[in-house]
Order: C-alpha cells, then sequence, then structure tokens
C-alpha cells in the first residue's frame, strides 16, 4: 500500500501543478474555519430586496467604439446590445446595469474579436439584474451576459450560440485560437436574467461560446436566473469563485470540447425553483460531447477539469441534525451530476450534497470513459439524507449513485470517493440568507453501508519511516510517523497520535521546543529517503514525561487512501550507553469512533546503539 502511494501522489501533485490550480487539503469550495469564506463580502443572497436606484441611460443596439459605463449612472439594457470585434466596452466597479423586461432578449453580447472589461472589487461588485421594483423581480426578466470567442469548439469555427437568431453574423462563435482574449469579468452578478428564445434554446446568466483562455472569469454569481447558470460551449476559458445560486435548470453546463479548468464553485438549488421534467430535469452538472454523444471523431473532446465544487441539491435537510430532510415542491430536480453523451469531464476534491440523485454515469460512452480514465470523478463527498423515505414524485431514498453501472464505479476505491449519510458536512448550509458553506468539523454522519450507496468505512493505520535504526553516541536521526486512511472512507473527526518516549532517546518536533501546552507545527521535509515532506502544518504538539503527543488541528481529513506524514526526531542521549535496544512505539486513535480496527492502530520500531 506504502509503495503505490508514493508512486501515485507525485503524479497527481504534478498534473495539479502544470495545469495551475491550487492545491488544496480540502475537498469542496471553502477551507475550513477561522479562514474565511471566499463568497464573503460581494455576493447576495437576498437580490429580491436589494435597491438597485433608477434607470438613467438606456442602451440599445450596437457599441462600435471603445466605451466606458460609469457606476455615477445606471444602464438599461434594450434588447440585444452587441459590443463589435475590435471595440472593448468597460464598466466601473459598483455599476449597475438593468434588463428590460420589456424587450424581448435584453442582453450584453460580446462578439468575437470584441471585449468586455467588467472588473469590480469586492466592495464595489458590478450587477447585472432585472429594472423591476424590490417584490416584483423574477427569473427570465430579462436575457444574460453572452462572451463568444475565438477558441476551439468541436463543431468547427462558425457555430450559432444558442438563445439567438442565425440571421446576425455577430451571434457566431469558434475559431481556433484557444489563447484568445475576451476581456475580464470579476466580482460581477447576473440576476433575474434566463431569456427563453425557443424550448431548449435559451439564453442563460452567463453563456460561453468558445472564450479562450486570455480570458479572465473570477467571482461570479448568477442567482434566480431562467435556465443554466454556467454554460460553456466549446472555449478554454479556466474561471475561479463561480456562484450559482437558485437557477432554474444546471448550475454548471459542458458541451463542445470545453477543455478549461475550473476551481472554486458553489452551487445552490432552491427547493421550489426546477425545470419542467417533460422538457429538462435540473442538474447540478450537465456535460455533454455534443448533442448526440455518438461521433466519436469530434474534437476537442469536453474533457474540463473542476477542482473544488461545493453542489448542494434540493433535498435539503432543515436543521444539522440528522433525518431532517424536507421533500423540495417543485418536481424537476435529478442528479448532483449527469456525466453522459461520450463527455471527458472530471471533478475532483469537490462535495455532491442533498441531490435526489448523487451522480449518474448516463449511457455507455460514458461509463467506458471512467474505465479508460478520461472520464473522472475521484476523491469527492456524495452526502445527504439517506434515511428518509420521500413520497411521489420522488418515491423512495435518496442514492449516492443512480444505477448499478454508476455504483460500480463509484464505488471503486482507487478513484477516492464517500458516500455520507448525514444533513450536518457543512456548518450551516441550510440558513439561506446567512449560510456558512465551510466544512463542519463537529459534525455527524455515517459512512455508509446501504448496498444500494457505496459499501465503506473508515481504517487508520500508522507506521514509520527511519533510514537507520542504529545511533553511536549522540547521534540524532529524523523519523516520521505515517497516518494512513488504510479503509474505504475517510477520517475526519479529531486524531491524536502518541510517541512512547523510549527512555534512552530524546523525542522532539522539528522546530519546537515541547512543553505540556499544545504547539502548532510548521510544515517541512524530513530526512528520510532523502527528503520526504512532512506535514506536520496539520497538527498540534506537546509532551509529557512519558510521551509526545500529535494532535489533529480541526477541519483535517485524511481522505480515502490519504496520508499524512508526521516528522520528529530521535537523539541517543548522551548517558545511553552502548549495546542498548529499546522499542520506539507509536499510537493513533480517534475521538470521533470513525475507525473501523484497532488492530493496526500502533507501531513499534526496535532502535539500538553503538559505539
Amino acid at each position: 500500500m506504502k509503495k503505490k502511494l508514493f508512486s501515485i501522489l507525485p503524479i497527481l501533485l504534478m498534473a495539479i501543478l502544470t495545469n495551475a490550480q491550487d492545491v488544496t487539503n480540502y475537498r469542496g469550495a471553502f477551507a475550513p474555519a477561522p479562514e474565511r469564506m471566499w463568497t464573503d463580502s460581494w455576493t447576495n443572497w437576498d437580490p429580491q430586496n436589494t435597491a438597485y436606484g433608477t434607470t438613467n441611460v438606456n442602451v440599445t443596439g450596437s457599441i462600435t467604439t471603445n466605451t466606458t459605463w460609469t457606476s455615477n449612472n445606471v444602464y438599461l439594457l434594450q434588447g440585444i446590445v452587441y459590443v463589435n470585434s475590435g471595440v472593448t466596452l468597460t464598466i466601473e466597479p459598483g455599476t449597475i446595469i438593468h434588463g428590460d423586461d420589456l424587450t424581448a432578449n435584453s442582453s450584453l453580447l460580446i462578439a468575437r474579436g470584441g471585449k468586455l472589461i467588467a472588473d469590480g472589487t469586492p466592495c464595489k461588485p458590478i450587477v447585472f439584474t432585472s429594472d423591476k421594483a424590490i417584490g416584483q423581480r423574477a427569473k427570465g426578466d430579462w436575457g444574460g451576459i453572452i462572451i463568444l470567442g475565438n477558441a476551439k469548439h468541436n463543431l468547427g469555427t462558425n457555430n450559432l450560440i444558442e438563445g439567438t437568431s442565425a440571421a446576425e453574423p455577430r451571434n457566431f462563435h469558434g475559431g481556433t485560437d484557444d489563447n484568445d482574449n475576451s476581456g475580464i469579468l470579476r466580482y460581477v452578478r447576473i440576476e433575474f436574467g434566463g431569456f427563453v428564445f425557443a424550448t431548449n434554446n435559451e439564453i442563460n446568466a452567463l453563456t460561453m461560446g468558445s472564450v479562450g483562455r486570455g480570458t479572465v472569469i473570477d467571482f461570479v454569481q448568477t442567482s434566480f436566473n431562467n435556465d443554466d447558470a454556467f454554460e460553456w460551449f466549446g472555449g478554454s476559458v479556466n474561471c475561479k469563485h463561480l456562484v450559482s445560486y437558485k437557477n432554474l435548470d444546471d448550475d454548471f453546463d459542458t458541451d463542445n470540447g470545453f477543455s478549461g479548468i475550473v476551481q472554486y464553485a458553489l452551487g445552490i438549488k432552491d427547493p421550489a425553483i426546477s425545470d419542467n421534467p417533460a422538457v429538462s430535469t435540473s442538474e447540478g452538472w450537465e456535460s455533454d460531447n455534443d448533442a448526440t454523444g455518438t461521433n466519436e471523431a469530434l474534437q476537442p473532446k469536453t474533457s474540463a477539469k473542476f477542482y473544488n465544487v461545493t453542489q448542494i441539491g434540493a433535498f435539503r435537510c432543515s436543521s444539522n441534525t440528522t433525518g431532517t430532510g424536507v421533500q423540495p415542491t417543485a418536481n424537476g430536480f435529478s442528479r448532483g451530476a449527469r456525466l453522459r453523451r461520450n463527455t471527458d469531464l472530471k471533478i475532483y476534491n469537490s462535495i455532491l450534497m442533498n441531490s435526489w440523485r448523487g451522480l449518474r454515469l448516463d449511457g455507455a460512452l460514458a461509463q467506458a470513459n471512467v474505465d479508460q480514465d478520461s472520464l473522472v470523478f475521484r476523491n469527492n463527498i456524495i452526502a445527504g439524507d439517506f434515511s428518509t423515505t420521500w413520497v411521489a414524485p420522488y418515491a423512495g431514498k435518496s442514492l449516492a449513485a443512480e444505477d448499478a453501472a454508476t455504483r460500480t464505479r463509484l464505488n471503486n476505491i482507487n478513484y477516492g470517493n464517500d458516500s455520507v449519510n448525514t444533513c450536518s458536512l457543512l456548518v450551516n448550509a441550510w440558513n439561506f440568507l446567512s449560510p456558512d458553506f465551510r466544512p463542519n468539523t463537529a459534525g455527524a454522519g455515517a459512512i455508509l453501508t446501504d448496498p444500494a450507496n457505496l459499501t465503506s468505512g473508515p481504517d487508520l493505520l500508522t507506521y514509520i519511516d527511519i533510514d537507520n535504526t542504529q545511533f553511536t553516541a549522540s547521534q540524532a536521526y529524523d523519523f516520521i510517523a505515517n497516518v494512513l486512511e488504510n479503509g474505504g472512507g475517510s477520517t475526519n473527526g479529531i486524531i491524536s497520535l502518541v510517541v512512547a518516549k523510549p527512555s534512552g532517546w530524546n523525542i522532539t518536533v522539528p522546530g519546537l521546543t515541547l512543553t505540556g501546552t499544545n504547539q502548532s507545527g510548521t510544515n517541512g521535509s524530513s530526512n528520510v529517503f532523502g527528503g520526504t515532506p512532512n506535514n506536520n502544518g496539520d497538527w498540534f504538539f506537546r509532551q509529557d514525561a512519558n510521551n509526545v503527543f500529535a494532535t489533529s488541528k480541526p477541519g483535517v481529513i485524511i481522505s480515502k487512501s490519504g496520508l499524512s506524514s508526521i516528522g520528529f526526531i530521535a537523539s541517543r542521549k548522551a548517558s545511553t550507553s552502548t549495546g542498548t535496544n529499546q522499542n520506539l512505539g507509536v499510537t493513533i486513535s480517534t475521538g470521533s469512533g470513525s475507525d473501523n480496527s484497532d488492530a493496526n492502530n500502533s507501531a513499534v520500531l526496535n532502535l539500538s546503539t553503538s559505539n
């Protein structure tokens, strides 16, 4: 097991660093407290009751020269407003833009070769919203933002964007430049949009057609929109810090060869807002390679990578108490993720919770893509109230996997996924207006043993690594006490590790002078096997007369097949005589009781002296 871990982890780390992703030690969109949520200060959980000012500048037609919209005005989009090729529209931080509900498809469309510089700030986000009064706003009051670029699309270089007319040449997108730059969209909110051009042909809150990776999409919230929150048609743009809040259809929809990277995203369903299941079901993720998914020759494939996403479905709990699930009132909800039509989408380190079904690998091609490692679903948590029996139209219990073929792949221990029956995975996911989506280190919940879901459970073991166990006079060696999650679940309670001090050796921690009070460790490298990183920064350290204690910090999770390496130093005392042999013992335990076996919770190493 150790050899396998050492061979896999460097490859994973290299893949992450090559793609410029942040390396995290947690799953989901948010780090544990005391780190602040990245949604603080710029999002709005109650846009229905926010005063946005009165329109004083109407905008129609085309923007044909470089233009700046200023924050002392309130703008009204009437019909599709085009930013032409070669033209830049700059919007100042704090600017409000309304969409006219009386003019069909009032939207802002950035044509190929045009640029939008909407660069808000946390204190002054830019807001696109309804022009209606407080209390009267509704999804579909206007259109949305459409950004079209010259990056690759698997149907060619001239594709009509959905929700628009083929009679207008500026409605087309696609090209060969994956580094294309359409501008900046940062600290922006998009509210109450979503124009329905025809059935299954709508403008989303933010529609991206062949947008290149030179474009910046960061800190964008979409709320109460009448279709998808974010949809990518081809393109290579990288996105961070996305929020989908109470939108009608899918949170994250990827199509036609989208190959970008998305990290830190939050999707939240409203139990009363879903699509019509006769037309479409509302998913967290929906991913297709193309409309039919049968043409293997279409390139590039939809292969986007999503990291650190928290997707919260509509089968919410009323509190953090287990078994308090509340049935949604809308009837079109389905999965946390529906991956279908030959997609090669990749989802890592994420949380999918409280959906009717957690995951569906839809169709033989999608399932085959998992088997050949081109479609990836790994190191994720599927959580929810899996004990409540729902009534029609959702008859029965929620499931982590929709069908047997999906379950077989989700349950593959090599993929590192977990399924947890809990309402308390997060600190407070159930308060719409004052939520806290950080991991709940005090949460209850059990790894599922229902055969209809995952069969797994946590099981810690420990072992010791050291280069040499024979010490000359006053000699010191680094050693590592490893804590490995060897079972089928994750250990997320408080973990304690005790090193019993041999009488002939001093046991210390690099960089610390140990006392009886907890001190925080620092990550570093131990001189073991030529240099091995340690995770001392995840642990507190103290000692008494007989032992050295390491206690995991709140929020530390050792996921399935995960490893935490704790660095120590063993030094032979000057008074220890030649020929001494003593045991160095290490023992681990969890206060949460989430450890299936105590038989492998101890390790012993014999230390000896020479000269």
